[in-house]
């Protein structure tokens, strides 16, 4: 029997191996979504969050969240000290994927109280500013 469907048992390790993998990824990292952000961004108290967007310098300035400090995924291993461990830390990229890679490493760097955004500036519906109208 197992010799007959060894192949079905092959998929079925890779696949559990996969679901695995990707679960461990998410442990220690909470996941909002765009409604929940712009709750938050509303508060008055965000001393205690750090906001930082991990698109590329050219998409941040196409359009970003006022309160986001731009920090690109590209350049994120050498510039992730630049936020601070004892925040808590909200990651926004333009989809969720890089903000969930960002929170990644910052996990493994050892800090805590991540929040990833998933649906990115894809599904963000509340203001945006433009740098590049900002420097006219």
């Amino acid at each position: 029997m197992i010799k007959k469907n060894w192949h079905i048992i092959i998929v079925a390790i890779i696949l559990l191996g996969v679901v695995g993998y990707k679960f461990s990824l998410s442990i220690g990292i909470e996941h909002i979504s765009i409604e929940e952000l712009a709750q938050m961004l509303e508060k008055e108290d965000t001393e205690n969050i750090f906001f930082v967007d991990v698109r590329e310098v050219q998409e941040f300035n196409e359009g970003y969240i006022e309160g986001m400090v731009n920090i690109p995924l590209s350049v994120f291993e050498e510039e992730y000290n630049k936020i601070p461990r004892n925040k808590n830390v909200v990651i926004f990229c333009r989809s969720g994927n890089r903000s969930i890679q960002a929170a990644n490493i910052l996990k493994e760097k050892g800090y805590n109280n991540l929040t990833n955004v998933t649906g990115g500036m894809l599904e963000w519906n509340g203001e945006v500013k433009d740098k590049r109208s900002d420097q006219r």
